[in-house]
């Protein structure tokens, strides 16, 4: 399932320095959000992890899939009404013929809501 302008919208980008970075929106009126939780929603960890491929993909202009995720830390709920507006940035991009691995913080202000190491290929 693509979640690209249906749960999120890509609000801005930039990269620099090893880093690239997303702006995103959350639809908070999206279908997860109402069985996820009615009346307090909050985004669901796989929806955060295949969010950040999408963005991936989007940066590499190519269709991935995740073949491992090394690490997930869940640090605070992301709340589409709490902070409708995120941030994913990717450091450590690593690409090989067969692999791209990432680091990825989510983040809203200050606050770092979720850490991901995964590999898509």
């Amino acid at each position: 399932m693509i979640l690209k302008d249906s749960l999120y919208t890509i609000e801005g980008q930039q990269s620099g320095e090893g880093t690239i970075v997303y702006d995103i929106r959350l639809q908070p009126d999206h279908t997860i959000y109402r069985a996820h939780f009615p009346g307090e929603p909050i985004t669901p960890g796989v929806c955060v992890i295949q969010i950040a491929k999408e963005l991936l993909e989007h940066h590499l202009q190519q269709p991935l899939a995740i073949k491992a995720v090394k690490n997930v830390k869940f640090l605070a709920v992301v709340s589409p009404l709490e902070h409708p507006s995120v941030r994913y940035t990717f450091r450590q991009l690593q690409q090989a013929p067969d692999a791209v691995t990432a680091q990825v913080d989510v983040t809203d202000g200050d606050t770092t809501m979720t850490s991901i190491s995964f590999t898509c290929g």
